[in-house]
């Protein structure tokens, strides 16, 4: 029983981890491509000054990070 729980928790661990470095590595993916753009997302919406383009600005204005 408890071999059985330890199992599945050891399962549940492993995916919760593997939909984490998913999400993590599609917002790298992301932000990369925002970075290497001709023109940032910022100046298209409203034509301000565009914001920081480093990788971490971006991942903290997206995704709260």
């Amino acid at each position: 029983m408890a071999q059985d729980l330890m199992k599945m928790i050891g399962a549940m661990r492993q995916t919760a981890v593997g939909n984490c470095r998913k999400r993590i590595e599609d917002a790298a993916r992301k932000a990369k491509g925002m970075i290497g753009s001709d023109a940032p997302e910022g100046e298209r919406e409203n034509g301000s000054v565009p914001p920081p383009c480093g990788v971490t600005s971006i991942l903290k204005r997206k995704h709260g990070l």
